[in-house]
């Protein structure tokens, strides 16, 4: 990354409620960067990891998937849709960024998953899913708590009764907070309005350490050892909610 590019970088964060949330910065993204930074960091090495730890508790959570229906919003360029599906699940995946789209068709190839452009904030409900899962959506989608209450409901409108909402997304109030600005217990308390049942959450990501590795593409071995130390301090300081991104699983009632 040169200066210019980390200059530009900063002004977008400075600018991040005004820009995130529109799918043309999303387009712009997928025309300068490669691979995972397109929707990540870009630090690749950093997003290795990540992905790693983002699939690993997908795993754990979702258990079996063969034969099921899942909605991955806000799917960018289909990281999680594939492994989703190879998981054995049919997957769609939508997102409001055509250019992200164009690559996440190029990746998967025809067939599962698929793909539509659509946001969250356009989905028609009818209960037909099985699961859905958001992966660093809502926070970026919802400029307002309104919106979030709004994306939530199209949300429980997506799923069967008795259907898992799985979201992976750094909730936050103040500093860390991207476009929405809402801790994590009052996203929580919205779910529970929109009649969820919130059955578990979990920290991932020790949000100091993602400062300092995620914007540079560092060394592999550097960005593993800063990664393995700021797991460390996430368990030891898990009751300080020092997660950078908050895991969330709820049942449909």
């Amino acid at each position: 990354m040169n200066v210019s590019s980390l200059a530009a970088m900063v002004r977008n964060r400075l600018r991040r409620e005004g820009i995130y949330s529109r799918s043309e910065y999303w387009d712009a993204k997928a025309a300068e960067y490669n691979g995972d930074a397109i929707s990540m960091w870009p630090n690749n090495a950093l997003n290795r990891l990540y992905h790693r730890e983002q699939t690993d508790l997908i795993s754990a959570w979702l258990g079996d998937l063969r034969g099921r229906l899942v909605l991955d919003v806000g799917c960018g360029t289909g990281r999680i849709s594939r492994f989703l599906a190879a998981l054995g699940a049919t997957v769609v995946g939508v997102d409001f960024s055509e250019k992200s789209l164009e690559v996440a068709r190029r990746l998967s190839g025809a067939g599962n998953p698929s793909y539509r452009r659509q946001s969250v904030f356009e989905l028609e409900g009818g209960g037909a899913f099985d699961a859905v899962v958001c992966l660093g959506c809502l926070s970026v989608a919802c400029r307002t708590p309104g919106q979030f209450v709004c994306a939530a409901r199209r949300l429980r409108n997506s799923l069967k009764t008795g259907g898992v909402l799985l979201l992976i997304e750094p909730f936050h109030r103040g500093f860390l907070h991207r476009v929405l600005n809402m801790s994590l217990d009052e996203c929580l308390e919205v779910l529970r309005r929109e009649r969820f049942d919130i059955r578990r959450t979990a920290e991932l990501h020790f949000w100091p350490m993602r400062l300092l590795l995620a914007y540079f593409p560092l060394p592999a071995t550097l960005t593993a050892a800063g990664y393995g130390l700021g797991q460390m301090f996430l368990k030891m300081f898990n009751r300080l909610s020092a997660g950078d991104y908050k895991a969330v699983y709820a049942v449909a009632e």
